[in-house]
């Protein structure tokens, strides 16, 4: 039968103990470098992302996936390689980074004596769509509507030739005639390839 605990007993174990196993790594330049590693590759993918609408980020893209569609995975897997690779990558570098530096302990910081301004817990937004949003999340959805007004540019651009392909009749000239022949010339299009 189990013994009986009683309320004066600690449910946990008391740190001092347990033995800690001694662990023998490679010196703390090593967590280092893998640091400024997965930097680099965060940053590269940040830039693969943001470059993404533009041409030579799409040349770029359609050499690599085509240099590597004749695997198993095919285009689908170039596809996920070029745009997730670097954050697995990272994932892969974090693990080992945890492993190398072991058990850290927990550093308590003492109370400053005058406040002090921290992006993640300074409110923004108090009374919105979002609720209360902090200066960081503020920052990273203005980053996020730029890059849509960046994407959206940069494929119109990318499409303007389009416009000029097509044919526009002198006596369609307004607003909806033009939409309409657009869609009917993308329609035949489409039903040209099929």
């Amino acid at each position: 039968m189990a013994k009986k605990h009683s309320a004066h007993e600690p449910l946990l174990l008391n740190l001092t103990d347990v033995e800690k196993p001694t662990r023998v790594g490679p010196p703390a330049i090593v967590n280092w470098v893998l640091n400024i590693v997965m930097w680099l590759l965060f940053i590269f993918w940040v830039v693969i992302i943001f470059a993404s609408p533009s041409e030579s980020a799409e040349k770029f893209t359609r050499n690599l996936t085509g240099a590597t569609s004749g695997s198993i995975y095919g285009l689908t897997g170039s596809i996920f390689l070029v745009y997730s690779g670097p954050i697995l990558a990272v994932v892969f570098l974090a693990m080992a980074s945890l492993i190398i530096a072991g058990e850290k302990k927990l550093q308590l910081k003492k109370p400053s004596k005058y406040p002090r301004f921290r992006l993640r817990t300074f409110p923004i937004l108090v009374d919105g769509p979002f609720g209360v949003v902090s200066a960081a999340e503020f920052i990273g959805i203005c980053i996020f509507v730029v890059f849509l007004f960046w994407a959206v540019y940069g494929y119109t651009l990318q499409n303007l030739n389009l416009i000029s392909e097509l044919q526009v009749p002198s006596e369609s000239k307004g607003y909806y005639s033009f939409f309409t022949l657009i869609h009917d010339q993308a329609f035949s299009i489409d039903l040209n390839l099929g």
